[in-house]
């Protein structure tokens, strides 16, 4: 593509050739020769920093939004970069969006739930489906790669998209997270279904306040024009966007499993999962699904609801969804015996909550609750994730998460703060020390279930600038093969 097709925006300069665009990056170490580096000021990192190693893998411009480079052959000042990057990314990859069911899930819990089980669904049904989520990227139902963000830049969104497209997939299911939609990470898709899955307190460290947070997820439908609309209106927050929705666009649909709804559902406990009865647009199938979570059926409900608007049988939905497998480290089991042992990625108030809420349905025994909260993130919601974990636990462990560079004791100390009864406390903050002395202790409990929640999937631990590799999963599963 040639570079005036690729950035009209720009005026191209006498010194500047219209010379051919072979690749387009935001990372440096990824320049291909004959690429267009793009230099942005981000949150954390600056990327004119790394202009000079774009240039030495072979970069033949470098755009960038610093003032201070001069217009020559190699580099151009754009002052409105940042604003125009997702359109040029999505020009460049032939605005693949367009020709793909494009669904873009936001809400504070559920987003990966979601996304993954939907892609699961069309594989399902038929319908080649990808998604990328804050674990993988997936194509027709192979894993391409792991993620580590939940919503990625633009230009990695619209090359996934094409390499989806390419593969011939029919629907592409990702999701949006407030920090992507506030950075505009999402300018330029063509989004047929939005999603809102849920909304509770969680990163106030960089929304400021609740109100800043709401209306950064507001955007991906206020904004960006869904076709689509589907909203959990479970939380007031959903319930107000609903009605805002409706009368905006007739195209709105609600979801709930607390009361009566578009799609609404009701759910019986069976054989550690749940029989889901449907109310689908007047119409009901009933089905079972492999968790003894509410909220992860709640979550795929609101994507079984694209499905029923896509015109899918509910007979064969009902079929397909009791193969449904949830993501991992999503209220997961570990270990079948003495004692039960779950893990969950819960690290908000409101997933915590529903995590111990929904072990207590299933079990009759004490609940132990072990946990942590990531460093240099919002600290406001430590305290009230103590209070959640003394009001829903009968015991509480607490331990490091991602401490990244904030001291490990002074995040205990903010999530104790909140719990009054201090005698329901241990303190270890080495996690693989915690768990394995939770689980030491409880070998001689059968009837006593642990939680271990706040990493859940995640593969690594994050101290002082480096990650190390832990799992709780294989944590859990190397102690109780010893003991």
């Amino acid at each position: 593509m040639k570079l005036s097709a690729l950035i009209p925006e720009l005026k191209l300069s006498s010194c500047l050739n219209d010379k051919e665009v072979s690749s387009i990056h935001i990372d440096s170490r990824d320049v291909k020769e004959g690429g267009i580096f793009f230099a942005l000021k981000g949150q954390n990192f600056d990327g004119n920093d790394y202009i000079d190693e774009a240039l030495e893998n072979g970069a033949s411009l470098v755009v960038t939004d610093t003032g201070k480079y001069k217009t020559s052959e190699r580099i151009i000042y754009f002052k409105r970069l940042r604003e125009n990057l997702s359109d040029i990314a999505s020009r460049f990859y032939e605005n693949p969006s367009a020709n793909l069911k494009t669904i873009c899930v936001t809400g504070t819990n559920g987003k990966t739930t979601a996304v993954e089980t939907f892609a699961m669904l069309g594989n399902l049904l038929g319908e080649k489906s990808s998604f990328m989520s804050t674990i993988n990227f997936s194509i027709n139902g192979s894993i391409q790669h792991t993620s580590d963000l939940t919503t990625p830049d633009t230009i990695t969104i619209n090359r996934n998209l094409s390499h989806s497209l390419r593969k011939n997939s029919k629907y592409f299911s990702m999701e949006a997270s407030s920090h992507g939609l506030e950075q505009d990470r999402l300018q330029g898709l063509e989004i047929d279904y939005a999603v809102l899955t849920s909304f509770s307190h969680d990163h106030l460290d960089y929304h400021g306040n609740l109100e800043s947070y709401k209306l950064a997820k507001k955007k991906l439908f206020i904004n960006h024009n869904p076709q689509t609309n589907i909203v959990c209106i479970d939380s007031e927050f959903g319930s107000e966007l609903f009605a805002e929705l409706k009368k905006l666009n007739p195209n709105t649909y609600s979801v709930s499993i607390e009361r009566d709804a578009d799609f609404s559902a009701e759910f019986v406990v069976c054989n550690e999962g749940l029989n889901v009865r449907l109310k689908a647009l007047e119409k009901e199938i009933s089905f079972e699904l492999k968790t003894i979570s509410r909220y992860l059926a709640s979550n795929y409900i609101c994507m079984l609801a694209i499905m029923i608007l896509e015109g899918k049988s509910l007979e064969i939905l009902k079929t397909q969804s009791e193969k449904i497998k949830f993501p991992s480290g999503r209220l997961q089991k570990i270990h079948q015996g003495n004692p039960a042992i779950y893990i969950d990625y819960a690290h908000t108030p409101e997933a915590l909550k529903y995590a111990l809420e929904e072990i207590k349905n299933m079990h009759k025994g004490e609940l132990w609750c072990l946990f942590g909260c990531g460093g240099e993130r919002d600290a406001s919601k430590r305290p009230v994730m103590g209070k959640v974990a003394e009001d829903f636990s009968d015991f509480i462990i607490l331990t490091s998460d991602n401490p990244r560079n904030e001291n490990e004791t002074k995040i205990i100390e903010d999530i104790r703060s909140g719990i009054l009864n201090h005698k329901k406390i241990k303190i270890e903050t080495n996690r693989k020390q915690a768990i394995f002395q939770t689980l030491i202790e409880l070998k001689d409990s059968p009837e006593t279930v642990l939680l271990i929640a706040g990493k859940g999937h995640e593969s690594y631990q994050e101290i002082n600038g480096k990650q190390y590799e832990f799992n709780d999963k294989d944590m859990i599963r190397s102690v109780m093969s010893t003991i």
